[in-house]
C-alpha cells in the first residue's frame, strides 16, 4: 500500500510558485500583516519587493487624490501616508469636497487594494448644500459608482447627506448589481425618492453580498417601498434595512409586511417616523406588519415609532407576537407612542410568554395603575426581561403595590425606572422594600 503523502506547505514550494502566491497577496493587508510578519525569512525575502511596489503604487494614487482635493481632507490623507500608514479606513465626512474631491477619491479607489471603509458623508459631492441650494452635478457620485464596479476590497461606504438624488442612486444601484464585496451601504438623507428607491430595489434583487442598507430620510413613498419589498422576497443576504423617516404609508408597509412573510434572513428593520405626509403607516399598515410577525422567526429588532399606529395597531402587533412563541424580538422602545391601558394589557400578555425580550421602554405614555398592574402580572412569570422603563405613566400607589409584589418574586430584572409618576410615600416605600438587598439592582424613582 502506497504511503500517504503529507500536504504541501509553503516551504516545499519553489520560488516561482511562491512569487505567484505573493503576487496575489501583494496589494492586500494580508501581505504585510501575514506574509512579511509571520512567515519564513525565505518568504519574506521574495515578498518584500512585490509588496513594496504594491504599497508604492497605492500610495501614489492616494497622494494624487490628496493633492487634487487639498484642504483638511488632502492633509489627512497625506499625513497618513507620511506616517507610513496603510489606508484601510478613511473618514472625511463633513468636509464639502464637492464633485471634484469625490472624483479624485474615486480614481484612487479604482487601483486601491487595501481601503475597506470609506465615509464621505455630508460632503456636497453633487454640489447641493444642506439647504438644497446649488446646481446639481452628478459627476462625483457617478465616478464613485464606477470605481465600485472595479474595486474589489471596499466593504463599507457611507455617502449620507449628499443630496445625490435619483440619478446618483441609480448609478450606485448599477454598481451594486456587480459588486461582490460591499456589505454596508448608507444612503441616508439623499433625496433619492421613488425613482432612486426603485433602482436600489432592482439592485438588491440580484446582489448577493450587501447585508446592511440605510435609505432613511429619502422621501420614499409607497411605490419606492414596494420596489424594495419586492427585492426582499428574493434577496437572501440583507440582514439590516433602515427605511425610517420616509413616506411609505399603509401601502408601503403592507408590501414590506408581505415580503417579510417569505424572507428568512432580515433581522433588523427600522420603519420609524413614516408619517411625513400621509399620517404614518397607521392601523392598516400595522395590521399587515402584525400578520407578518405571526410567523416570523428571525427578526430580532423592529422599530415602529412615530407611525400613529393607535390602539388598534399596537394591539394587533403585540397580539401577533404573543401568539408567535418563536419570535425573536429582543427589545422594544415604545416611549411616547400613545400606549394606553388596552394596549398595555395585550403587551403584558406578550411579555409574559416571551423567552427573548430583555428590554422594554414604555416611558412617557399613560398606562396608569391598571396598565402597571398588567405589566406587574407579566413580571411575575417572565424570566428574561432585565430592563424596564415605566417613567412618566401616571402610575399611583395602587400600581406601585402591584409592581412591588411582582418584584419580590422576579429575580431577573436588573433595572426599573419609575420616575415622574404619581407615587406617594407609601408607593415608593413598597417598591424600595421589594428590591432591598438585591445586589446590582438599579432603581430610579
Amino acid at each position: 500500500m502506497a504511503a500517504v503523502q503529507p500536504p504541501a506547505c509553503l516551504a516545499d514550494l519553489n520560488d516561482d510558485l511562491l512569487r505567484k502566491i505573493i503576487s496575489r497577496l501583494a496589494e492586500s493587508e494580508l501581505a504585510s500583516a501575514v506574509a512579511l510578519k509571520r512567515c519564513s525569512s525565505r518568504f519574506k525575502d521574495l515578498a518584500a519587493p512585490l509588496v513594496a511596489n504594491a504599497v508604492s503604487v497605492t500610495n501614489e494614487k492616494w497622494q494624487s487624490a490628496a493633492s487634487k482635493i487639498g484642504g483638511p481632507v488632502g492633509a489627512k490623507i497625506t499625513g497618513a501616508l507620511e506616517r507610513n500608514e496603510v489606508l484601510t479606513s478613511l473618514d472625511v465626512g463633513g468636509n464639502k469636497i464637492g464633485p471634484t474631491g469625490a472624483t479624485a477619491i474615486a480614481e484612487a479607489l479604482k487601483g486601491n487594494g487595501v481601503l475597506t471603509t470609506l465615509d464621505l458623508s455630508g460632503n456636497e459631492i453633487c454640489s447641493i448644500d444642506e439647504d438644497g441650494d446649488g446646481e446639481y452635478d452628478a459627476s462625483g457620485i457617478v465616478a464613485l459608482a464606477d470605481a465600485l464596479k472595479v474595486n474589489g476590497v471596499l466593504t463599507s461606504l457611507d455617502v449620507r447627506n449628499n443630496k445625490i438624488g435619483p440619478t446618483g442612486a441609480t448609478a450606485i444601484a448599477d454598481a451594486l448589481k456587480g459588486s461582490g464585496v460591499l456589505k454596508t451601504l448608507t444612503l441616508r438623507s439623499n433625496n433619492i425618492g421613488d425613482e432612486g428607491a426603485k433602482a436600489i430595489g432592482g439592485a438588491l434583487a440580484v446582489n448577493e453580498v450587501l447585508t446592511s442598507l440605510d435609505v432613511s430620510g429619502n422621501r420614499i413613498g409607497p411605490t419606492g417601498a414596494t420596489a424594495i419589498a419586492e427585492a426582499l422576497r428574493v434577496n437572501a443576504v440583507l440582514t439590516n434595512l433602515d427605511i425610517a423617516y420616509n413616506d411609505i404609508g399603509p401601502g408601503g408597509a403592507e408590501a414590506i409586511a408581505e415580503a417579510l412573510q417569505g424572507n428568512g434572513v432580515l433581522t433588523t428593520l427600522n420603519l420609524s417616523g413614516n408619517p411625513l405626509f400621509r399620517g404614518g403607516i397607521g392601523p392598516e399598515g400595522a395590521s399587515a406588519i402584525a400578520e407578518a410577525l405571526k410567523g416570523n422567526k428571525v427578526l430580532n429588532t423592529i422599530n415602529l415609532r412615530g407611525n400613529y399606529l393607535g390602539t388598534e395597531g399596537w394591539c394587533a402587533i403585540f397580539a401577533a407576537l404573543r401568539d408567535n412563541k418563536e419570535n425573536k424580538i429582543e427589545s422594544w422602545d415604545l416611549s411616547r407612542q400613545g400606549i394606553d391601558v388596552e394596549v398595555a394589557k395585550v403587551l403584558a400578555e406578550y411579555v409574559s410568554g416571551s423567552a427573548v425580550l430583555t428590554s422594554l421602554d414604555v416611558g412617557g405614555n399613560a398606562i396608569g395603575d391598571e396598565g402597571a398592574t398588567a405589566v406587574a402580572s407579566a413580571l411575575e412569570v417572565n424570566g428574561m426581561l432585565t430592563n424596564l422603563n415605566l417613567r412618566r405613566n401616571r402610575i399611583r400607589d395602587e400600581g406601585a403595590a402591584a409592581l412591588a409584589s411582582a418584584l419580590r418574586v422576579n429575580g431577573v430584572l436588573k433595572n426599573i425606572d419609575l420616575r415622574y409618576n404619581r407615587l406617594g410615600d407609601e408607593g415608593k416605600g413598597v417598591i424600595r422594600d421589594a428590591v432591598s438587598g438585591r445586589e446590582g439592582f438599579k432603581l430610579e424613582m
